[in-house]
Formats: C-alpha cells, structure tokens, sequence
C-alpha cells in the first residue's frame, strides 16, 4: 500500500511539473494577447500595453519552465525514493505560484471584469495537496527515507 501511495504522489508531482513546462511552454511563444488577457485591457490601450506584455509572459514563461524541469528532477530524484523533505519542499514551491495566480486571477477580475478565477488553480492546487499526502503517507518509516 505505501509504495503505491509513493507512486501516486510522485505521479501527481510529475503531473504538475509537466503541466508548469507546458504551461510555460505557451506563455513564452504568445504571438498575440491571450483572450482573457486581452479582456482586462481597454481596446484603446492594446497597442500601448503589448511590449511590456509579452515581455512579461516571456519571463513567467521561462519561470514556469524552469519550476517544472526542477520539479521533475526533485520528483524522479527524491520524491519517488520516499523522501518526505523533498515532497514537502515540491509542495511549497509549486503551492507559493498557484496561491499568487489564484490571487491576481481573482484581483485582476474584480478590477476589469475579465473572465478569470481562481479556480484553475485551485484545481491544481488540490492535485498539489494530494500528491503531498499521498507522497507522506506512502514514504514509510521515517529513518528509511532517502538522505
């Protein structure tokens, strides 16, 4: 029971790497504003706010990627031989980017209108909750976790 549990959260944490990399992935090749972006800018100022836009999904873009390609390393590494720190640590690292978007969704909305909401990420947030659980309880004994 607690190796399937360990693989459980080590596929959920993996899951969630590859969903920041691919993420990441379509924030730093944006062309053009995104629907729900470009809905909380007045049409009159598109023109104005695109350099800085893109300039912004590049580095989240990048960002992302980069949490997701470390989030597979410490899952694949660590997580999956048990050890409880690392899937502690993968916790908060992936939990501190899904609480702020679920906040600047939910600010963004409140101050334009646009169609966002927090609760993409709280979806993701709850899969983040799960593998953390899954991953402790599958880790077993504490002394037989990895180094």
């Amino acid at each position: 029971m607690r190796r399937n549990l360990n693989i459980i959260g080590a596929s959920l944490f993996l899951l969630l790497s590859l969903f920041m990399i691919a993420f990441g992935g379509l924030y730093a090749s944006v062309n053009k504003l995104l629907w729900f972006h470009a809905a909380a800018v007045p049409q009159h100022a598109l023109e104005a706010v695109r350099p800085l836009y893109f300039a912004l999904m590049k580095l989240i873009g990048g960002a992302s990627i980069a949490l997701g390609v470390l989030g597979a390393f410490l899952t694949v590494e660590r997580v999956r031989r048990g050890d409880r720190r690392a899937a502690a640590a993968l916790f908060i690292v992936f939990a501190i980017p899904l609480a702020v978007a679920a906040y600047v969704a939910e600010e963004l909305a409140a101050a334009t209108g646009s169609p966002t909401s927090w609760h993409v990420m709280g979806v993701l947030f709850a899969i983040n909750a799960a593998a953390l659980l899954a991953s402790l309880a599958g880790a077993g004994p504490r002394d037989q976790s990895a180094p």
